[in-house]
């Protein structure tokens, strides 16, 4: 478009049309009438943006780039954060070729965002300062809250709190009294990383927030400061109402002495409860034991252990004896689904495989596992693969792998995989179940070592009955476990 003020830059500058495609038709239909009229067309005299003569990272290998494309294309994208992570720790850069396709597929998906940064090379950088649509790349990391869109606050936000929490604090702090409701509970929400006693004061003003929602997520992440007021005054009212007791004869339980009228009696010691929803799990609890539900999960954990001198499996197995165990056993996993400590996770989870008459727990078990390290996940699943014969969807280790979402060590890989080889083999009929277990078995694959393709891709057992079933599960597996191996391999090609 040329630049200055100008009968034709006015003009172009009332096309509205979003769509870049039907922009640029536009603009040229304009340029031609010009023509047609013979009127002369203004220059632009002002000096372009030249692209780098250099680069200082190595070009990505040809086959590396093949690899790119095929996932911006749909096939395997699911690894592309990993192939990206891969190429900017070998100090690489993405083919100049295919910048405008990457540039796009971040531009729509934000969490791609930060990982092409190191990839992009200058020449990259340089594309991405000529498209308004690339932008992004070049305002990353930079706080312009005010002008952020919800989704960009949202992510700048949480990225803020991971680097500076005070600042993330502050910056909230300086539009909160003009953000709508939904807003401000979503951005209160990012204030639970990294949280500390110097948001204690504006998270205690976020108690008397108009909003409801506002006021849930406060009371939530002060209920992890152990030393805030809130806390303090939650710790309280539970040493009052709750107690362990060890009869001579039978087990360990928690009992509870709690009024019948439990909002009535918490509101003067300043502790604010949700009202008991109309759900059935919540109606099946009655007023008192949502009321205990909903002070055990404000608690933390480690609070009960310290008051009774007891280890967290002791208190959750008391916890499961209780005549009040539904109410007890939920808030306490929300407590520790806030509080992400391991030996409260494995307690919980520990306790659910030995007690299966409680009823499902996949949901929540998946959620406490995928904060559980490596290698205690690792050894929980093992123990439990182990004892049983195989892997299928009856099977409890099948909601712990399915959580554990990070790079899976050899043994542990080997293990997974020769279980559900052992389950095929051991399954005869071809229409039988395992649907969960098969679907997943291609998830499995993005964790497990890409060096142990070789080893994996032999000693399937073809002739077992049920292999047909199967059949289409393994060879998803496989191909993407193939890719992976592949493309780690171009990563490391010098050209």
């Amino acid at each position: 478009m040329p630049a200055g003020d100008n009968d034709l830059n006015r003009v172009l500058q009332q096309v509205k049309n979003a769509d870049r495609e039907q922009l640029l038709l536009t603009a040229v239909s304009v340029v031609a009438l010009y023509r047609q009229a013979g009127v002369e067309l203004p220059v632009d005299l002002l000096p372009r943006s030249l692209p780098p003569d250099s680069e200082e990272k190595l070009r990505a290998s040809p086959v590396a780039g093949q690899h790119l494309s095929m996932m911006l294309q749909g096939e395997f994208s699911e690894v592309l954060p990993e192939w990206l992570m891969a190429l900017a720790n070998a100090g690489k850069r993405v083919p100049e070729e295919l910048l405008p396709a990457l540039l796009d597929h971040a531009r729509d998906d934000q969490a791609l965002r930060e990982l092409i940064l190191p990839v992009l090379g200058k020449r990259g950088e340089w594309l991405a300062s000529e498209n308004p649509d690339w932008g992004y790349v070049h305002t990353l990391g930079q706080t312009v809250w005010e002008t952020s869109t919800r989704d960009e606050r949202l992510v700048l936000l949480e990225r803020l709190r991971a680097q500076d929490p005070a600042q993330a604090r502050q910056v909230l702090q300086s539009t909160w009294q003009r953000e709508a409701a939904r807003d401000r509970a979503a951005f209160l929400e990012k204030l639970l990383v990294n949280v500390t006693g110097a948001d204690e004061q504006f998270l205690e003003e976020a108690l008397n927030d108009r909003s409801g929602d506002v006021r849930r997520v406060a009371r939530t992440i002060l209920a992890t400061l152990p030393q805030s007021n809130l806390a303090v005054r939650v710790g309280q009212v539970l040493s009052q109402v709750m107690s362990f007791k060890k009869p001579l004869i039978g087990k360990a339980r928690i009992e509870v002495e709690i009024p019948d009228e439990p909002l009535d009696w918490l509101k003067p010691k300043g502790i604010e409860i949700d009202t008991l929803p109309r759900t059935r799990v919540a109606q099946s609890m009655g007023p008192k034991g949502w009321a205990l539900k909903e002070l055990v999960a404000l608690s933390n954990p480690g609070f009960l252990s310290d008051l009774w001198h007891k280890s967290p499996y002791d208190v959750v197995n008391a916890a499961s004896e209780s005549e009040w165990a539904s109410s007890l056993i939920e808030g306490l996993i929300q407590a520790t689904r806030r509080e992400r400590k391991t030996d409260w996770i494995e307690a919980l989870i520990k306790n659910s495989i030995q007690q299966p008459e409680q009823g499902a727990a996949g949901a929540w078990m998946a959620d406490l596992a995928s904060y559980l390290p490596s290698a205690n996940l690792e050894a929980l699943v093992t123990s439990l693969v182990k004892s049983a014969k195989g892997l299928n969807d009856q099977s409890p280790a099948l909601v712990l792998i399915l959580a554990h979402r990070t790079a899976w060590c050899d043994a542990f890989s080997r293990l997974v995989v020769s279980s559900i080889k052992t389950q095929i083999r051991n399954t005869q009929k071809a229409d039988a179940n395992d649907w969960s277990t098969r679907s997943a078995l291609k998830q499995f694959a993005r964790y497990i070592p890409p060096d142990l393709y070789d080893e994996f891709a032999a000693e399937w057992p073809f002739e077992a009955g049920a292999w047909s079933t199967w059949a289409k599960n393994v060879s998803a597996f496989s191909s993407l476990l193939l890719f992976r191996r592949d493309m780690h391999r171009a990563i490391a090609l010098e050209k």
